[in-house]
């Protein structure tokens, strides 16, 4: 790619991010940096099939890379959907995870005996929904996101106390 081709695809980076951030896709995304270089691709294709696009003030270019944009994360919608991957039958993973939940739970909760109810709320909390954003955390638990940052900090130092290696 020659210097001024990509001078001129870097005028288009703006747009591209924005159209980004219309489709929901941000940095801490998973799929953020596939969809931007595929959203460089296609500007890069029209520059190349010699179309003369404005970097700025270009609804049409933003709602077709919007439309694009779109296509990508259906098609990996249906792809993850398509590909569910699994090593072990479900009902035998489950009955397993269940057993290993209970435990930790029950060696968490002696743990924690004298310590108060607020860290035996966050670590029940950490393995009924162990994939949940720090966010969602704060609103079920009705509390700052601050004094979550600071309760888990004291969960951690309980732990590191109380570990034996």
């Amino acid at each position: 790619m020659t210097k001024e081709l990509a001078a001129k695809l870097q005028q288009y980076e703006l747009m591209i991010y924005g159209v980004l951030k219309a489709g929901g896709v941000y940095r801490r995304s998973i799929n953020f940096e596939d969809y931007l270089q595929e959203l460089r691709l296609l500007v890069l294709k029209r520059l190349l099939a010699g179309e003369e696009l404005q970097t700025r003030d270009n609804p049409a270019l933003f709602k077709w890379l919007l439309w694009r944009l779109r296509d990508l994360q259906r098609g990996a919608k249906r792809y993850e959907t398509k590909h569910l991957f699994t090593n072990e039958l479900p009902e035998e993973i489950g009955d397993e995870q269940n057993f290993a939940q209970l435990e930790l739970l029950m060696t968490f909760d002696k743990l924690l005996a004298d310590q108060g109810q607020s860290l035996k709320q966050l670590m029940t909390d950490f393995v009924m929904y162990p994939d949940d954003i720090v966010a969602k955390r704060c609103l079920r638990l009705k509390i700052h996101r601050m004094t979550y940052y600071r309760r888990l900090k004291l969960l951690q130092q309980v732990i590191k106390e109380n570990h034996c290696a």
